[in-house]
């Protein structure tokens, strides 16, 4: 079973604590996270291990990834404890620009209202920051998407989505746009191709 992803800020994974391989928030038993942050203590051996805003990352997989000191990353992992100490398992470790530091702190915000205090509030400034910063970032993720299957002829869903990074409801609306639109089609369930 594949657990959502939820998005936190990272010092809510420093502030709480990891329970059978869960981060416990707001009492809820959370099995896979996703946070953003700027890199420190790159360390580099049989594990690729560093810091994101202070949260311990190791990375295990086989597939390299390169991160340098004060790279702005987004990571989806596990969370998990070893020898009293609890870290995030890296699944995904994605660049970002300064923007996403905003945006990321907007889409907490409107997703996670027990985080809002009465007084603080999205204000309509923050909210066409936010709408402008995802439908660019909507848009670029449909051309890199058109980009993919015209390279490869055919591509299936499961490819997309390791192949993308991103979440499997960012994925799906993005694919429905592009069949809406006429761009692509789908031959069989869960491949696509361009038209």
């Amino acid at each position: 079973m594949r657990y959502v992803a939820y998005k936190i800020y990272p010092e809510e994974f420093l502030n709480n604590e990891v329970v059978d391989n869960a981060l416990i928030l707001e009492g809820k038993k959370l099995r896979r996270v996703r946070i953003l942050g700027r890199v420190d203590n790159v360390n580099v051996g049989g594990i690729i291990s560093f810091y994101v805003d202070g949260v311990n990352v190791r990375y295990f997989e086989e597939k390299p990834i390169y991160v340098e000191e004060g790279d702005i990353v987004d990571i989806i992992g596990r969370p998990k404890t070893y020898n009293g100490e609890k870290y995030l398992m890296a699944e995904i470790v994605k660049r970002r620009n300064e923007k996403w530091i905003t945006l990321r702190d907007l889409e907490i915000k409107k997703t996670r209202k027990y985080l809002l205090k009465a007084e603080d509030t999205v204000d309509s400034l923050e909210e066409e920051i936010f709408n402008e910063i995802a439908s660019q970032d909507l848009e670029s993720v449909k051309n890199k998407i058109l980009e993919i299957i015209k390279e490869r002829g055919e591509i299936t869903y499961e490819d997309l989505v390791e192949e993308l990074n991103i979440s499997e409801e960012e994925l799906e609306n993005c694919l429905s746009d592009l069949i809406n639109s006429g761009d692509i089609f789908e031959p069989r369930p869960h491949i696509y191709k361009v038209l």
